[in-house]
């Protein structure tokens, strides 16, 4: 194992594990199952988010969303790419700017409107470009970056916009009649119009895969490939329901791939079967690179890398700053989901553009039973997490000792929701999307914001 020369950190949006090298059959990804096959692949990865942003911010900070202080514009909190920095490293981000949404869900202006300023004097890189962040142009401007031989260690963090709505390319008949709902997702309604849906999706996948294909061919072709470390993720799953703004496996489980010279001997076409958190990311870096992790909250992943255990033995994720009215928090061992919905009774968040495309008496019908305050699911015998054990008694003492370790993880990691005065809204009865509340005291979904 060598120190890398080049780091490329690769991000989608809303992508899941919807490739070909995670099992979905109607994926085209060629490209990321050849960076898998040749690479370590994460078999159980996942979000600490389920929307982008603490997704990304617990990428960039090692942090969970609830403790990284950068979605609060506080300038000198550490990040990964002055973590790199200060090891040597010059730090470009390309792409898609995750720091412009934290206003929308800190309530704070940002104070360099300037999205290449802020990258720059906020999270700390040392160039930025934001001009767009399609998959095909970030690639090329990637590609125009690549080092020369005299050239010093790079970490270049790119950012695509894909497979982020709007879902309205063309497609054909075929492809329509070939798509295939997601198996963790066995209650989304199927038909035309789903899978028009999941067919557009896939073509903004293929253009991500794409993508990935030419900036990897690139480092092959400039003979860069054994100084080189990537990385490729997603930052939550797909706009669907129970899997965007959920907590759930379809919402929170997204890919990790490692790929280059730089992993450790022996790692090409590895499965990597232990947990792994979005929290990692920096320290597995900074581990390979030489450099100090911006937090200790994360676990490095090199011994998986090596192909010995995670040392991760269970993961968070949750609703937060992103959904203060309905908070979640969520923990996942190998076995088990505990989820804490500390605003019970409301249906799972509405994903926007399949209710536009479908019947809202539809969807009703399938997503709105509330929510109650704890869900426990055995993924051993359940992986879709439809079976809720969380009120059988036969199942009490894994749940509470599911909830104490939650607690505690909360707790270590300076969670605000379990302090007093918290920021967090309790007061509405009805999340801010489009759930509400009908004549028998249930919910009914319209295409009407609350």
């Amino acid at each position: 194992m060598k120190r890398p020369r080049l780091i490329l950190g690769i991000l989608t949006h809303d992508t899941g594990r919807q490739l070909g090298c995670y099992g979905a059959p109607d994926a085209r990804t060629p490209h990321l199952d050849r960076m898998a096959a040749e690479g370590v692949r994460f078999e159980s990865h996942f979000s600490t988010g389920t929307v982008c942003v603490p997704s990304r911010a617990s990428v960039l900070t090692g942090r969970y969303m609830h403790g990284a202080d950068v979605c609060r514009y506080f300038p000198d909190q550490p990040t990964l790419p002055r973590s790199l920095k200060a090891a040597g490293y010059r730090c470009v981000r390309l792409g898609f700017a995750e720091e412009g949404e934290y206003n929308c869900v800190t309530g704070q202006r940002p104070p360099f409107p300037d999205a290449d300023r802020s990258g720059t004097e906020l999270l700390g890189y040392d160039e930025s470009w934001t001009e767009t962040a399609d998959a095909a142009a970030v690639a090329e401007k990637l590609i125009s970056l690549l080092p020369g031989p005299e050239d010093g260690p790079l970490y270049i963090a790119a950012a695509f916009r894909e497979a982020h709505s709007p879902y309205d390319a063309d497609v054909t008949d075929e492809e329509i009649a070939a798509a295939v709902p997601p198996a963790l997702l066995p209650q989304l309604p199927d038909g035309f119009e789903t899978r028009r849906f999941l067919a557009q999706f896939n073509v903004l996948v293929r253009r991500a895969d794409d993508a990935v294909g030419a900036i990897l061919d690139a480092v092959r072709a400039r003979g860069l490939a054994d100084e080189t470390l990537a990385f490729f993720s997603s930052d939550h799953g797909m706009d669907l329901p129970r899997a965007k703004q959920c907590c759930y496996v379809s919402g929170t489980g997204v890919p990790l791939i490692f790929w280059g010279g730089a992993l450790p001997d022996g790692a090409r076409g590895r499965v990597a079967s232990g947990l792994s958190s979005h929290l990692d990311l920096a320290a597995t870096v900074c581990e390979l690179a030489g450099a100090e992790p911006p937090s200790d909250f994360g676990v490095s992943q090199v011994p998986q890398l090596r192909g010995e255990p995670s040392g991760r033995d269970f993961c968070v994720s949750e609703v937060s700053l992103d959904g203060k009215t309905c908070p979640v928090r969520a923990i996942r061992t190998g076995r088990y989901t505990y989820i804490r919905n500390f605003v019970p009774g409301l249906p799972v968040p509405m994903a926007h553009t399949l209710l536009r495309r479908l019947d809202p008496a539809v969807l009703t019908r399938v997503y709105g039973a509330p929510r109650p305050a704890e869900e426990l699911y055995d993924l051993a015998r359940d992986p879709c997490e439809l079976n809720d054990l969380a009120r059988d008694p036969a199942w009490r003492e894994v749940r509470l000792a599911l909830m104490d370790r939650l607690y505690r993880e909360l707790a270590r990691t300076g969670d605000g929701l379990l302090c007093a005065g918290s920021e967090y809204r309790t007061d509405r009865a009805v999340p801010g999307a489009f759930w509400h509340r009908g004549g028998n005291g249930g919910f009914i979904l319209t295409r009407e914001r609350d």
